[in-house]
């Protein structure tokens, strides 16, 4: 039996250096820890006494069976974050009922998908001038698209991601080519660390693999509330989180709550953001 077991899968999409550094530190602490693929059967997950998802980044391909997956899990062994909180973490419209429970979000609209929708329509009613196209279930900046009112290829792209999924259009915010996008992080609702994510010249993106840059940001206080404010209102407890702003209209707004498998930028974070990571994990062995 294994007191922890972290979730990865195999091959990754990308770098995971959070997982072995969570690894090494609660093992450093006693803590015997397994890393486990997701959707490998051969695995018994009632052989560890916590589970922990930490990079299980191919689930978007396979939304309804990592779910039931994780499912099963939670009736054999302490799954963290639970499995409401997953449920309702996958689909981008948890923004809609974040809104709803007092948290200020990017304007979001919904598109189901197989519907019909115009999307200078949307953008006329909304004020909007520039917006961004995505998946709602979706992993980085993967299949979101940009453009101005106008543009053909956008209500192409729009109708292309509704022929296979449901769909979200937010406002662009054009501050993040110049301010970026800050990510705070939080272990049992306490802020660890933040980060600052920059694109590329000339593009928009943060991710790495478009050129962004990271690095650690200081926080202020208003920062600091506003992400535990946010964390207050989760629909369930967690674990950990990161709370991504943009800034729009002068003030900070929620992008995303990635409370399912979130990259932590551990490694950007002081020695005790780990350290509290770890408390925290070794806190639900009891």
């Amino acid at each position: 039996m294994y007191d922890v077991r972290l979730v990865t899968t195999a091959p990754l999409p990308a770098d995971d250096p959070d997982t072995p550094r969570l690894a090494s530190a609660l093992r450093a602490a006693g803590v015997e820890v397994d890393l486990a693929d997701w959707h490998d059967a051969t695995v018994d997950w009632s052989t560890a006494r916590v589970t922990v998802l930490r990079s299980p980044w191919d689930y978007v391909d396979r939304l309804d069976e990592f779910l039931q997956w994780a499912t099963h899990v939670a009736t054999v062994s302490a799954l963290w974050n639970p499995i409401a909180l997953v449920r309702w973490n996958t689909h981008k419209s948890y923004l809609l009922d974040l809104m709803t429970r007092g948290a200020p979000v990017v304007p979001t609209v919904v598109l189901t998908r197989g519907g019909a929708a115009a999307l200078d329509g949307i953008a006329d009613a909304q004020g909007w001038n520039t917006v961004v196209v995505k998946p709602a279930v979706g992993v980085g900046a993967r299949g979101a698209g940009r453009f101005a009112i106008g543009d053909e290829a956008g209500q192409r792209h729009l109708d292309e991601l509704l022929a296979v999924g449901d769909v979200l259009v937010q406002p662009y915010a054009a501050s993040v080519e110049s301010v970026g996008e800050l990510s705070i992080v939080l272990a049992e609702g306490r802020v660890t660390h933040g980060v600052r994510k920059r694109p590329a010249a000339g593009e928009y993106r943060i991710h790495e693999e478009y050129g962004g840059q990271l690095e650690a940001s200081a926080l202020t206080p208003g920062v600091i509330e506003l992400a535990e404010r946010v964390w207050s209102v989760l629909p369930a407890p967690a674990l950990y989180a990161r709370v991504d702003l943009l800034e729009l209209s002068g003030g900070w707004h929620v992008l995303e709550v990635e409370v399912t498998e979130p990259r932590l930028f551990l490694e950007l974070g002081p020695a005790d953001a780990t350290e509290q990571l770890v408390k925290a994990v070794m806190a639900r062995l009891g």
